[in-house]
C-alpha cells in the first residue's frame, strides 16, 4: 500500500510531521528541478536520500534539497510502507520531524534592511503554495518597487513581518533588490543569498494526511 498527494496540496512540514514516526520509502516524482527524491526514513529518522538514483551523502546537503522543495510547494509525492533490510545503506541519522529546521529560523542578520527596496523579479517565476496569500498582498506594491518600512504603511503589517516576508519572497526568486530608500543607505542592501524558509504547517491538512495514513495502515493489516 502506498500513501500519494501533492505538495500543492499538502506542505512539505505537514507531510514530514504526519511520517515522523514511519518506516519506509518517501518519493517525491520529477519534484526537484524536474528531478526525482527518494528518502529512506526508519521509525521517524531520515537514513538517506538519493537525487535521480546517486545519493546524496552530505546532511547538510540534503536539507538544502529539502527546503528547496519545501519552499517551491509543488510535485506529486508517494511514501510506501516497508521494513528495511538491517544492512540498508545509512548516511545519516536526522529526525524527520527537524529536518527542516535548520531552514524555519530566520536572525536579524539575514532580514533585509527595512529600507532596502525590492522589485518583482522579471519573468512569470511560480509562487510556492505557501507563498501565495503573501504575494497576492504585496505584489502589486512591489512592481514598481517597495521597501519594508513603505509597505507597513500601505498593507498594514508590522516591520518585522514585512521584512520577514520578502526575506521569503526573495528566497524563492520572485522579487529582487532595488536599491536603498535612503541616501548613502546602499550599504544595508541585503543581496547575499537566503536560503529559503517553509510557511508553518496548517493543522488541518495534517489531520486530513493523519487519517489517509490511518487509513493506509488499516488496509495493510486487512
Amino acid at each position: 500500500m502506498a500513501l500519494f498527494g501533492d505538495l500543492q496540496d499538502h506542505a512539505l512540514t505537514d507531510l514530514l510531521k504526519v511520517l515522523a514516526v514511519q518506516t519506509g520509502t518517501l518519493y517525491f516524482h520529477e519534484a526537484y528541478q524536474g528531478r526525482t527524491l527518494e528518502l529512506t526514513l526508519t521509525r521517524g529518522q531520515l537514513r538517506a536520500l538519493y537525487l535521480d538514483g546517486f545519493p546524496v551523502m552530505d546532511s547538510e546537503r540534503a536539507q538544502e534539497i529539502l527546503r528547496d522543495l519545501g519552499t517551491r510547494g509543488r510535485g506529486a509525492f508517494e511514501f510506501q510502507r516497508r521494513e528495511h533490510a538491517a544492512g540498508a545503506l545509512r548516511f545519516y541519522d536526522l529526525p524527520l520531524g527537524g529536518v527542516l529546521d535548520a531552514g524555519t529560523g530566520v536572525t536579524a542578520e539575514h532580514l533585509p534592511h527595512a529600507d532596502t527596496r525590492f522589485v518583482t523579479a522579471p519573468g512569470t517565476p511560480s509562487v510556492p503554495a505557501p507563498l501565495a496569500g503573501t504575494w497576492a498582498v504585496l505584489r502589486p506594491a512591489l512592481e514598481s518597487g517597495a521597501s519594508a518600512a513603505e509597505l507597513t504603511r500601505q498593507v498594514g503589517w508590522s516591520e518585522q513581518d514585512l521584512r520577514v516576508a520578502l526575506y521569503r519572497l526573495r528566497g524563492a526568486s520572485l522579487i529582487t533588490p532595488l536599491r536603498a530608500a535612503a541616501p548613502g543607505a546602499a550599504a544595508a542592501v541585503n543581496i547575499a543569498p537566503v536560503p529559503p524558509a517553509p510557511a508553518p504547517a496548517s493543522a488541518p491538512l495534517v489531520q486530513r494526511l493523519l487519517g489517509a495514513l490511518r487509513r493506509l495502515g488499516g488496509g495493510a493489516r486487512a
